[in-house]
């Protein structure tokens, strides 16, 4: 038997919500870059590598990241189930001129992402994964990450820690192998990883290049906490 918690319809429903009055999380309100992808973009101008687009972001929300991506001059194509969060996406892209580099598009991570094969210069993954939580869904989720990359592609992922200040009170089961969360105030389950479990999931189709575990205070459900996230930084082998 399937909870109702579990069903792809309750979890759209639910993320709508979210997006439409209940505000929970900063990502349904905010604008500005997650700490994910400035991070990125620091390693890489270190580094001395450029960002080759164009840029798939999954679960992008409003545009929080894609919006200010584009007026860097990246072309863009983000991903959401929620129309609400679509709907303000579009909103924000015709205010800000970047309407043609930005494309918000319906999509569900579950189903196979909607890009040919090697298309892609980076994916950006901002606790994305963290909604899949059937194994099965991310094994796929994982691969066709690797699939839709171009050989040299980035792919960020920035998931929640099973230490995270504002989830981990909420877990039933917390153990080594990750641990399903379900958040009363807003019903939406989210998977909570380790970095191992992480990496199981794009290697060895995607090399490692960086990883990190970072804490700061953020707020959720009104109130303030130490949020702890993984970020992991993959590159897909040139062959």
């Amino acid at each position: 038997m399937t909870s109702r918690s579990a069903d792809p319809q309750s979890a759209r429903d639910a993320w709508e919500r979210e997006y439409e009055d209940v505000h929970a999380y900063t990502t349904s309100y905010r604008d500005e870059l997650d700490r994910g992808v400035e991070f990125l973009l620091g390693y890489l101008k270190r580094a001395g590598i450029q960002l080759a687009g164009p840029v798939l972001e999954c679960a992008c929300g409003r545009g929080r990241n894609a919006i200010p991506l584009a007026g860097l001059g990246h072309a863009v194509v983000g991903l959401d189930h929620a129309l609400t969060a679509l709907r303000r996406f579009g909103e924000r892209t015709q205010r800000e001129g970047c309407r043609g580099r930005a494309l918000p598009v319906r999509h569900d991570l579950r189903e196979p992402l909607p890009i040919r094969d090697a298309a892609v210069g980076a994916v950006l993954d901002i606790t994305a994964i963290d909604n899949l939580v059937a194994s099965e869904h991310r094994r796929a989720y994982g691969r066709e990450v690797a699939r839709v990359l171009k050989p040299g592609g980035l792919a960020v992922v920035v998931t929640f820690d099973l230490d995270d200040g504002y989830y981990a009170p909420f877990l039933r089961r917390p153990d080594a192998a990750g641990a399903v969360v379900r958040d009363p105030n807003t019903g939406i389950r989210n998977q909570l990883f380790r970095a191992a479990e992480l990496d199981r999931l794009f290697l060895p189709a995607l090399e490692l290049l960086a990883g990190n575990r970072f804490d700061f205070v953020d707020e959720a459900a009104q109130e303030r906490w130490t949020r702890r996230f993984h970020l992991r930084l993959y590159r897909k082998p040139v062959a």
